[in-house]
């Protein structure tokens, strides 16, 4: 891990130390990845120390680290370039599962939302494993309908892939994939230009 990395995850024992979830940090591992379709900047987080290693533990650990001045937080995949933008720059993820910043809602529809509050049917790409959405469908609409949970959702490899699969809310995984998103003023004048030379 590089010093800088140490030093960041030395900063956040001493700055969140034991919080109510548990006693474990997160800490980043390899180098930043910066993808240049969306200008966010990505990095795989690992934990640290005594369980849990939920997605929510993991959600709250990652806000704590900052790049350039951009907040962490739970990888959000809107669309394909991004999905395999991650799979190519981080082989990492064809060995092992990690959280992203995606979780369904139990409720009567059991929507699906990030971890930027951006609903999932807002987009039309989907990475889940066969059989994943209707699994979530069936746990979330029945008897659990009701009861306020959340179900997490993580990339899991297998013979076909990484995909997404369905976790559950006291599921514990050691990694998590971290998006350092562009702000919100950068994206909103990037979309502003035409890329033309303005006359006087």
């Amino acid at each position: 891990m590089s010093f800088i990395g140490a030093t960041m995850a030395v900063m956040m024992t001493f700055m969140q130390g034991v919080d109510e979830t548990g006693t474990a940090v997160a800490r980043p591992i390899g180098s930043v990845q910066t993808d240049s379709a969306t200008g966010s900047k990505y990095q795989i987080f690992e934990f640290y120390g005594r369980p849990p290693h939920t997605w929510e533990h993991a959600r709250r650990m990652v806000k704590g680290y900052i790049i350039d001045g951009r907040e962490g937080q739970l990888a959000t995949v809107k669309d394909v370039t991004t999905h395999y933008f991650l799979i190519l720059n981080f082989p990492e993820m064809r060995n092992l599962p990690m959280w992203i910043g995606l979780y369904a809602q139990c409720n009567e529809t059991a929507e699906l939302f990030w971890a930027d509050d951006t609903p999932l049917a807002d987009q039309a790409f989907r990475g889940f494993a066969d059989g994943v959405a209707r699994k979530i469908s069936r746990s979330c609409t029945g008897r659990n309908k009701n009861s306020g949970n959340t179900a997490p959702i993580y990339y899991q490899p297998d013979e076909f892939g990484v995909r997404w699969q369905m976790g559950s809310s006291k599921q514990n995984l050691q990694y998590m994939m971290v998006e350092f998103p562009k702000p919100k003023e950068e994206a909103e004048a990037g979309e502003g230009e035409t890329g033309e030379t303005q006359q006087p």
